[in-house]
């Protein structure tokens, strides 16, 4: 009993130091032989519902920002191409060979996309979210996997998984859609490691699933790489921990031929992505990247080298969190002189003098394993295990034989197990008494050894576990380095009894310590390690040990970062929070073994004050991903959370936000204030001329397009938009001429290459509608000609174009060729009802053909019943053929389906008239000046209706209403003369 324990037995106790006592033996890991193998599977379970709960709020998030482009205009998430496809194309569904492809190869994670999609019918974000979420808990779980193989404390592996189940830097990876590929990457190099982990303990017990794990480690690394490419590095991770053991003197003389095959394996990987596969076509623009558009190359490497510290920073306090730490979000490291420098130097020494320290530790430590060995004095359990391997080999030759001479060999194994004294392992921080087999001078190297503790247990036991150990050697001949003796007890300060021995014997079995992760040796033992199948240095000293952790801990906070540092290549951004999802494992590792650390001491208010501290952290990280999540709800709140890391890229996309809400004049100042921090961003200038368009101030939008032209010449949306705010002022001439460069430009710099094309398409199509406009039907035909040649790939795009031109031939009455262009296009888009309106509205004018006009809109209706100008087209064409009372009704349904339209409502109302049905029509005509209170057509009609009706003065009101709209119409004027109203 230690003086703590006699004290806290001895003296009565208040409430709370009542309470303190009852949590004593946790604290000191005294009630770890309880809890026994499934506590750690309940650290997993608490971990992951932690995982799961935080990130609850993000399903009813909506697709914001990247998941636009990556999952909702992806055709190989939506099935508009074999899913093979993902395999050529890049991250957001551009071919890898072209020219504005961005280089981003996961084609995994765009199938998990597409797996979302067909399972839940369609673009449903809380299946894509859930999605996330489930991942994020599997990755927590292997964290929690991966500690256990190097802490051995209870509280340091469940602070590991916890923190990682709820720092707030990953909020950016799990709430956001296309962050799964940073999740999905970091499931699968888990995965990587902890499968090479079991084929090096199969490998060390001769087992032949050896090659079954490699093999598996194998494949893991190349899902990880096809879910993200920052995951190149799973391999090197696996190689640095089995240099790590054969440096700290664990002996196996397989290692190099797995060493062959991981490094072998990897350097195919990296020959195969930076060679094989097809880098980026296009150059980041310098907003996403300005410190790699730099021109002083001293600037770009200071810059560089400090962005480790500022991801740091990210990991250790995310209370600033921002989408897009682009543009001049961080300011640039200019000088020597900067004190940045200093945060830079600090944390490379730091890195430097671990990897160093950790090295010299290693080397040493496999230095006294080598003399130890040679000695044959220190360490008895080799010898064990030789004889063990001799006796195996041996008996599998006589036993081919019929000869059972081998059990002499088994009674060399039992002899040297036998004079062997059981000692207790004080190497152990819970000082569990677990005892091990030694010489009589390693007893001096335990001062914490207790006298008593030998007396609890009889000769008799320490007998029998020797025997037991002997024996089961000898018969399953291990070949690990390290093996955990029978006879732990963790029990045995407190109670001393036999069955609490026997029953953590066989906890500590045999058959565990085969592999090399046993829970102790006669070196060394763990702080605790209840699962002993898990950890995997139990055979090393304790300082090599921790050198072991802090290096494993670097090495996964460091390599699978460095992809992505722009030390060895530009990428397409400065900091990126998504990126720390893999790397934030390292982050947490050192956490916990900090903790193991502090536990270590006595002092239960300390521990307890540790704890305490422990806990709050975890609340403040919970509520801080709380909050965070809340902010990837939807676009508007993501962008405002960033007006203060990065105001005008935050400010540009949020007035495009707005402007789609039609908060027209909130997004006008909001896109204002961007321009002012950032004057030359081309896509504010755009999104400001886009509103101006939208409030049909079209002078303002050509300014507004105009100047986006001259910050991006490359913009060809802007052209198409230009040309179209030209056509209505009038200018038809400018827009035919804006109209054809946007046509025509090339794209071979842009970043999304489907976009530009499909604003190309556009600008051919309106091109077309100009020239058939003015009556150059030749001109417009060449126009579309042109956009098929130039525009090959985009399909949906050919099926209208095809549609234009045979409405063209149409026109010209030459009526194979508009039958053979609608037929192209319906076999294109078979069930595109642009396509049946088209060729029905070729044929009706072909007036011998009406009868199958008719066909082909009433096959129209069929496949779009709800929709509106389906039943319009037809009303329409039943009006050329006098059928108007039937023309009527479906005009009038028309009107019902789209009451907003105002072009429908005036057709069905006129429709009405013409049937001498006043009273409805006047209805209808009522709901048009609702709609367009400022149109003085809407007027005069309505005035018209309530002539006819013989309401005279209503009818002069609604005159009068439209000569103030527009004064000296000559309509207008005559109505009201016919009314006897001269003087206006």
């Amino acid at each position: 009993m230690t003086l703590m324990e006699h004290r806290l037995a001895k003296q009565p106790l208040a409430p709370p130091a009542a309470m303190l006592a009852k949590l004593w033996p946790w604290l000191r890991h005294e009630a770890w032989p309880w809890l026994h193998k499934s506590n750690m599977d309940y650290t997993s379970l608490v971990c992951c519902g932690l995982a799961f709960v935080l990130y609850l709020n993000t399903l009813n998030a909506g697709f914001v920002y990247d998941d636009r482009r990556a999952v909702l205009a992806n055709a190989d998430v939506s099935g508009g191409s074999s899913w093979q496809r993902s395999f050529g194309n890049d991250f957001w569904g551009t071919p890898l060979t072209d020219s504005g492809s961005h280089g981003s190869w996961r084609p995994l994670t765009v199938l998990s996309f597409r797996l979302n999609y067909l399972l839940a019918g369609g673009f449903a974000p809380w299946g894509f979210h859930l999605g996330n979420n489930l991942l994020h808990c599997v990755a927590t779980a292997l964290v929690v996997r991966v500690a256990r193989t190097l802490l051995a404390s209870f509280w340091a592996v469940l602070a590991t998984g916890a923190l990682f189940a709820a720092h707030p830097i990953h909020t950016e990876a799990v709430a956001s859609v296309v962050g799964r590929a940073d999740v999905a990457a970091c499931v699968c190099y888990l995965l990587t490691y902890l499968s090479y982990l079991r084929h090096m303990r199969w490998r060390e017990s001769a087992d032949p699933r050896q090659w079954l794990a490699l093999a598996t480690t194998l494949l893991f690394s190349i899902a990880a790489l096809l879910c993200k490419e920052t995951a190149i590095t799973a391999l090197l991770v696996c190689a640095a921990f089995d240099v790590m053991r054969g440096l700290s003197g664990q002996v196996d003389k397989q290692r190099l031929r797995s060493l062959f095959f991981v490094l072998g394996a990897l350097g195919c990987s990296v020959y195969y992505r930076l060679i094989v596969v097809p880098g980026p076509q296009s150059a980041f623009s310098s907003a996403d990247n300005p410190i790699a558009r730099t021109a002083s190359t001293w600037t770009r490497l200071l810059t560089f080298l400090h962005l480790p510290v500022v991801n740091l920073k990210l990991l250790l306090l995310p209370q600033v969190l921002s989408f897009d730490w682009g543009m001049d979000a961080l300011p640039r490291v200019t000088t020597l002189w900067d004190r940045r420098n200093a945060q830079s130097a600090c944390l490379y020494t730091v890195l430097l003098g671990v990897a160093w320290r950790g090295c010299k530790v290693l080397l040493h430590s496999g230095e006294l394993a080598d003399v130890a060995g040679s000695s044959g004095s220190s360490y008895p359990q080799y010898h064990i295990q030789k004889v063990g391997r001799k006796s195996r080999a041996k008996r599998k030759r006589l036993a081919n034989n019929n000869n059972n001479n081998s059990n002499s060999n088994k009674y060399q194994a039992f002899e040297a197990a036998y004079h062997q004294e059981a000692l207790p392992c004080s190497d152990c921080n819970n000082n569990n008494g677990v005892y091990v087999y030694g010489d009589a001078t390693q007893q001096q190297q335990h001062p914490h050894t207790h006298p008593q503790q030998h007396a609890a247990h009889a000769p008799h036991q320490l007998v029998s576990s020797a025997v037991s150990l002997a024996l089961h050697k000898a018969f399953r001949g291990s070949r690990s380095s390290s093996s955990c003796s029978n006879s732990t007890t963790a029990s045995n300060k407190s109670s001393g009894s036999s069955s609490s021995s026997a029953s953590n014997s066989s906890n500590c079995s045999s058959s565990s310590s085969s592999s090399n992760s046993s829970c102790c040796s006669n070196r060394s033992c763990p702080n605790s390690c209840p699962n002993s199948s898990d950890y995997m240095l139990g055979g090393m000293s304790v300082a090599a040990r921790n050198s072991c952790i802090l290096l494993m801990s670097c090495a996964f906070l460091t390599l699978p970062f460095l992809p992505a540092s722009n030390l060895f290549f530009y990428v397409g951004f400065v900091v990126a929070e998504r990126l720390l999802y893999l790397p934030s494992v390292g982050f947490c590792l050192l956490v916990g073994y900090g903790v193991s650390k502090l536990l270590d001491r006595d002092s239960r208010t300390r521990r307890l004050l540790l704890l305490i501290g422990l806990g709050m952290l975890l609340v403040s990280f919970s509520v801080r991903t709380v909050q965070r999540n809340a902010d990837w709800r939807d676009e508007e709140s993501l962008f405002r959370s960033a007006i203060t890391v990065n105001p005008p890229k935050a400010l540009g996309n949020l007035g495009s936000v707005l402007s789609s809400q039609a908060r027209y004049e909130e997004a006008k100042q909001v896109l204002q204030e961007a321009i002012r921090y950032r004057p030359n961003m081309a896509d504010v200038h755009f999104n400001l001329g886009i509103l101006h368009q939208n409030q049909q101030d079209y002078k303002s939008a050509v300014e507004c397009f105009q100047r986006a032209i001259k910050f991006r010449p490359s913009l060809a949306v802007a052209y198409l938009n230009l040309g179209i705010s030209f056509i209505a002022l009038g200018k038809r001439q400018q827009a035919i001429e804006i109209l054809q460069l946007g046509a025509t430009l090339e794209g071979a710099t842009v970043r999304d290459r489907s976009a530009h094309d499909q604003a190309r398409s556009s600008a051919y199509l309106q091109l077309g509608a100009l020239y058939v406009e003015q009556g150059k039907l030749q001109r417009a035909l060449a126009t579309y000609r042109e956009a098929l040649s130039s525009l090959p790939a985009l399909v949906q795009q050919r099926e209208v174009l095809y549609q234009r031109i045979g409405d063209v031939f149409g026109r010209l009455q030459q009526w194979d060729e508009a039958e053979r262009h609608h037929r192209a296009a319906l076999e294109l888009q078979p069930n595109q009802v642009a396509a049946h309106l088209s060729y029905g509205i070729t044929l009706a004018r072909n007036s011998s053909r009406a009868s199958e006009a008719e066909m082909w809109f009433k096959r129209a209706l069929k496949l779009a019943p709800e929709q509106a100008s389906v039943y319009h087209h037809y009303a329409e064409f039943l009006s050329l053929q006098s059928r108007h009372h039937e023309s009527a009704v479906y005009h009038r349904r028309a009107a019902e389906l789209a009451p907003t339209d105002y072009a429908l409502v005036v057709a069905a109302a006129t429709s009405l008239r013409l049937l001498d049905r006043k009273v409805e029509a006047e209805l209808w005509y009522r709901k048009a000046v609702a709609l367009r209170p400022d149109d003085a057509h809407a007027h005069t009609n309505l005035g018209a209706i309530l002539h006819l009706l013989g309401r005279t003065n209503h009818a002069a009101a609604s005159y009068k209403a439209a000569l103030r709209l527009q004064p000296g119409d000559a309509i207008t004027l005559g109505n009201l003369a016919k009314l006897g109203v001269t003087n206006v």
